[in-house]
């Protein structure tokens, strides 16, 4: 799909299932990745997911619920960050991340 790489994505111990980090062949780094709905994620939804860079999720996801919007799974660690996924008045998805 557009060139890019998959590599196993090592979740650890006791995973019986692999998901994928995609990896751009210009570059070698990460540029997407797909992941099974299980484990951690089986609160994701199953969408191509923007992550949006946020200096605070826990508090940009309460500000999206203010606003009307509704948190799906999180906010909570994520490999070396934290994030959430929020579904927008108008049912848009995407998730709040910080590193």
């Amino acid at each position: 799909m557009v060139g890019w790489e998959p590599r196993a994505h090592d979740l650890g111990d006791g995973v019986d299932y692999v998901d994928y980090d995609m990896l751009s062949p210009s570059t070698g780094e990460t540029v997407a990745g797909v992941c099974h709905a299980r484990g951690t994620n089986a609160g994701v939804p199953p969408v191509w997911l923007v992550y949006i860079t946020v200096a605070d999720v826990d508090a940009s996801a309460r500000r999206a619920v203010e606003l009307g919007g509704e948190v799906l799974d999180g906010p909570r660690r994520m490999g070396s960050g934290r994030f959430a996924v929020i579904r927008d008045p108008a049912g848009a998805i995407c998730a709040l991340w910080r590193s």
